[in-house]
């Protein structure tokens, strides 16, 4: 499992080989990393060493250490891309426009695979929320509860998607732009109420339907016209 090292850049050669036991499936998300003295003699390196590796990769979100515990394989994979991507998007002066360039392509490709994969139940429970939407459209207290059905909405196509990666990345970019989605939603619905929450729900009724209906083409020109309105609005 692991291999005596040498002393230089003990530490990143220590967070190379765990990194290489989880890639390799020896460690999986939730395991248990053997404790500080049994790496540091399976190595032949200081605790030193062993320790400063940990806190790197626990700063990393690969590991996280449990207070009398011991230290595992994070369970969390949203927490491990979220830091990453959030100083790739400060470093490189991200914009809006980057934001609903990457998000464009997740939802539509999402809605495309929902529409070949989604199960009876995830039609089901897709159908409740545009049901809860049409219910709320022209309610006294509508802007919060749509704002929270919309986002359910999208959730539940990158779950219904049934690819983790594409699961994980949606979830870290939900994490990362939260705010600013929702104040995308927020204005849309605010601007022209009554218009806005109107054609948000036809939208999020005809990207059901036609998941429901199994119609990859339909679900993909849904989810593009009701992207391309979103930026529109917003922007």
């Amino acid at each position: 499992m692991f291999n005596s090292i040498s002393n230089k850049k003990v530490y990143e050669q220590v967070i190379e080989q765990i990194q290489k036991n989880i890639m390799d499936g020896t460690f999986k998300k939730g395991d248990k990393l053997p404790s500080e003295r049994e790496l540091s003699e399976k190595m032949a390196v200081s605790r030193t060493s062993i320790r400063e590796a940990l806190r790197v990769l626990e700063t990393m979100g690969v590991v996280e250490s449990r207070q009398g515990e011991g230290n595992f394989i994070c369970s969390n994979i949203e927490k491990s891309l979220l830091q990453p991507l959030s100083m790739m998007f400060k470093l490189n002066n991200g914009s809006w426009s980057d934001i609903f360039e990457l998000r464009n392509i997740l939802e539509i490709e999402c809605a495309r695979l929902c529409s070949l994969r989604a199960t009876d139940l995830d039609c089901r429970e897709l159908e409740s929320i545009v049901h809860d939407m049409e219910r709320e459209t022209f309610g006294e207290n509508r802007l919060n509860i749509l704002v929270d059905l919309d986002k359910k909405f999208h959730n539940s196509l990158s779950h219904m998607s049934k690819n983790y990666l594409i699961e994980s990345l949606f979830i870290t970019t939900s994490n990362l732009f939260e705010k600013f989605i929702e104040d995308a939603r927020y204005k849309i619905i605010s601007y022209d109420s009554a218009k806005g929450s109107r054609n948000l729900l036809i939208q999020h009724k005809n990207i059901c339907e036609a998941i429901i209906k199994k119609d990859e083409e339909a679900t993909i020109e849904s989810m593009r016209k009701h992207m391309k309105y979103v930026i529109e609005n917003t922007l």
